[in-house]
């Protein structure tokens, strides 16, 4: 009798798992695993966490932003770049230098739905845009600076606040305010679409700031370079995409600007246009598209299919399309050349 409860056990427990075969070949239902939308990889879809992050040279190494699961650069004041990091998956310790918010941020993430925003602060005139928008104000102007903000005593301002959103989550749920967690992606994950081009890597720009990125087959990213350097993390690993995206956009003058005179820039990403879309060693012509604010851009090829991604962190370059990106090709053989040259 004991025999035949312990074997009924067995099969109880068995049956519970999918995937797993029984006796006689029968096989139960496989388990699904949940997958991050914006990453493609296994994980949870949490809340989404957007951290503005200086950009510049006084600002390097920068923390945090390799456990984005999307990382775009948009243009700001004088043609130099800022970095947004969108956080879903997982949430780092520790983020920044966290810095102030720009005129596009609203346009450009609110096909994220109501998302955690996280910002140094903003000019006086752009207080009513971000209070409008669908978002949570979750800005150091807004919660003070201390935490989830603090200060790093071993830089100067405005290159030392940075963020600890665990903290910033903490201090939400205490006061009943949950973002939105992912629920949509513009992009599709899977195997590489056919046709593309194998390439070595690619160079783009704004008016103040070089871009680059070139393959690796080792880490099968596409590692990034800033001004000729390679733009390394605080940890010590140099910032690397699995999708690159360099999107074709049009930058205009808006009628805010910073305290020095500067003019903020406006980057159009409601609309239509060219982008190239860069995985796996290959490049892809696409075509992105996004009717409204409230809808997520899609990227399709010529046909109108949809263009795989690769599953992992997605880079997403917003440049203006009078500045066509270079796209390295790799070197023709000697021995590739034309009969009439032999």
């Amino acid at each position: 009798m004991k025999k035949i409860i312990g074997i009924s056990l067995v099969v109880a427990l068995l049956t519970s798992c999918s995937g797993v075969s029984l006796p006689g070949g029968s096989k139960s239902e496989k388990i699904e695993v949940q997958k991050n939308l914006l990453t493609g990889l296994p994980g949870s879809n949490n809340e989404i966490i957007v951290v503005k992050i200086d950009d510049t040279h006084q600002a390097q190494p920068q923390t945090g932003i390799e456990d984005a699961d999307v990382v775009y650069i948009e243009q700001v004041e004088g043609g130099a770049t800022r970095i947004a990091a969108v956080y879903s998956s997982k949430y780092p310790e520790v983020v920044g230098p966290v810095r102030s918010a720009r005129i596009s941020d609203m346009e450009i993430f609110a096909q994220y739905g109501k998302f955690g925003f996280a910002y140094s602060g903003s000019q006086h005139k752009l207080l009513p845009v971000i209070t409008a928008a669908n978002l949570f104000n979750m800005s150091a102007e807004h919660f003070g600076y201390y935490e989830p903000y603090f200060r790093d005593d071993t830089r100067y301002a405005p290159v030392n606040l940075y963020l600890h959103p665990n903290i910033l989550l903490e201090k939400a749920h205490a006061k009943d305010i949950y973002f939105e967690k992912a629920d949509k992606s513009g992009w599709i994950f899977g195997s590489a679409a056919s046709g593309g081009r194998k390439v070595l890597g690619v160079d783009f720009s704004w008016p103040a700031v070089k871009y680059g990125a070139d393959w690796d087959k080792v880490s099968k990213k596409w590692l990034i370079r800033q001004n000729g350097e390679p733009k390394m993390a605080k940890s010590g690993i140099q910032l690397g995409a699995d999708t690159l995206v360099v999107q074709l956009v049009s930058i205009t003058d808006s009628e805010y600007g910073d305290k020095y005179g500067g003019v903020t820039p406006h980057v159009a990403t409601i609309g239509t246009g060219k982008a190239l879309i860069f995985r796996n060693g290959k490049v892809f012509d696409a075509i992105w598209n996004r009717p409204t604010a409230t809808e997520t851009t899609t990227w399709k090829d010529a046909t109108g299919a949809d263009i795989p991604f690769a599953t992992g962190q997605t880079w997403i370059a917003l440049v203006d399309k009078e500045r066509e990106p270079k796209v390295i090709e790799p070197e023709m053989p000697s021995d590739a050349a034309s009969p009439a040259t032999k």
